[in-house]
């Protein structure tokens, strides 16, 4: 019967999936700090818009914006009694010091406010578009903020802009087959379909590199070993003309990286993962993750199974002790490692990297800082008499200029270490408890 029981928590870990795919910087203060940790914990904010950057010239870039007309307020409580909402974009570029590092000074800021109708009010998303003075060969923080004015409603986003290379993925831009608007993530579902357009309409030749992926699986949390490198060697090359018209579709699983120069390894990466990432559903892919909670002989004994779904479910019931509290940690764990999907993915899926598996592990960063080098996330202990620090390097990859690397402290490590006693424990970890 307990099995029985448990059969259903896996099939019932509901997933609220708010999106935002950008990346992002540092801050000065410790209140603008507290304030980016609600990239990563959508809870705190009221709206979720999503935004990705464009360099359509060596002096402007396009930052495109999709909205959703269900968090606005529609009214007609204003002078001209018109039904509408009101939508305020604000921006701030920022620069970073001469060693790329800490942030520097405004160089740039604006504000639009967007009138939308009846019409948008039934559509169930609202694109829109913002030409930015941004000057080819620096790295850039942009802070965009929205308010949603009829309601005080407000989202908050931060986006790593890098200029310093024609040849990188800000320079292309993915267009919907179906819609006929930008795609906002870079992961794709089978069938679907799209067009790449570059920023110098010049280039007549796009060169597609097609890479398999591997089941590789993330670094042993508990050990200091380096991160998994993929083969770099791609497996089918394509060229295609660049015009609008020539529709791609990801059909095959896996990476594909989009090149205009094949000389160049600089270019734009788009991901076909298969299932429905980047959601968690297949016995695989629920198995998948205990990774990180599992000893090596364990997780070997879990993949031997003949059936990976009651398997999964005997190793929650096993460490929940019972049925109830198991599917709390599933509730929690999974939906992480969903939100580590949209967040992390670079040049893997997002639960498997390191910004992942700390994301999953401890949740919610309560304080980020950001530099053009990477980020650092601080989690506080009980009444704030211990905060621990874990430190993100980016690391150089023409595949992604997400590639976060965890520089481990002997501090980090043990804290990691015991937020997985906790959870093998059947408790959900956190410092303050």
């Amino acid at each position: 019967m307990r099995r029985k029981g448990l059969c259903l928590i896996v099939c019932c870990v509901l997933i609220g999936l708010a999106a935002g795919c950008a990346s992002s910087k540092k801050a000065t203060t410790e209140e603008t700090q507290g304030q980016m940790a609600s990239l990563y914990n959508p809870s705190k904010l009221s709206l979720h818009p999503d935004f990705s950057i464009f360099h359509t010239s060596h002096n402007y870039s396009t930052l495109y914006i999709r909205a959703y007309p269900s968090e606005l307020r529609f009214n007609e409580t204003n002078e001209e009694s018109e039904y509408r909402a009101l939508l305020q974009v604000k921006y701030e570029l920022i620069g970073f010091d001469e060693n790329g590092g800490e942030e520097s000074a405004v160089i740039d800021s604006a504000s639009v406010v967007y009138k939308l109708k009846e019409r948008e009010e039934r559509s169930p998303a609202f694109f829109a578009s913002l030409s930015i003075p941004i000057n080819q060969g620096n790295r850039y923080l942009l802070k965009v903020e929205t308010t949603e004015l009829n309601r005080g409603s407000i989202g908050l986003e931060y986006l790593y802009v890098d200029k310093t290379d024609p040849n990188s993925a800000q320079n292309f831009k993915v267009i919907s087959s179906f819609s006929g608007y930008p795609k906002f993530m870079r992961f794709f579902l089978t069938g679907e379909k799209f067009n790449v357009q570059y920023r110098d309409r010049r280039v007549d030749s796009i060169y597609v590199n097609y890479f398999m992926l591997t089941n590789e699986l993330p670094r042993p949390p508990i050990t200091a070993t380096s991160d998994y490198t993929m083969n770099y060697v791609a497996d089918t090359s394509y060229i295609f003309p660049m015009i609008d018209t020539v529709d791609y579709d990801l059909r095959l699983e896996g990476m594909y990286h989009v090149k205009v120069d094949n000389e160049q390894s600089e270019g734009l990466t788009l991901f076909n993962f298969g299932g429905t990432f980047p959601e968690v559903k297949t016995p695989q892919e629920l198995m998948e993750p205990l990774f990180y909670l599992t000893t090596l002989a364990e997780y070997r004994d879990l993949r031997t199974k003949a059936n990976r779904k009651l398997a999964v479910d005997d190793y929650w019931l096993r460490i929940g002790n019972s049925i109830e509290k198991s599917r709390e940690l599933i509730r929690i764990y999974y939906n992480r490692v969903i939100y580590s999907n949209l967040y992390f993915t670079s040049n893997k899926e997002g639960w498997k990297t390191d910004q992942g598996m700390i994301f999953i592990l401890f949740g919610p960063p309560n304080r980020i800082q950001m530099t053009g080098s990477g980020e650092s996330w601080y989690y506080y202990a009980k009444r704030k008499s211990k905060t621990v620090e874990f430190k993100f390097q980016r690391e150089q990859d023409a595949f992604s200029d997400q590639n976060m690397m965890w520089q481990r402290s002997t501090d980090s490590q043990m804290y990691l270490n015991e937020a997985i006693r906790s959870w093998r424990g059947g408790k959900v970890y956190s410092m303050g408890s």
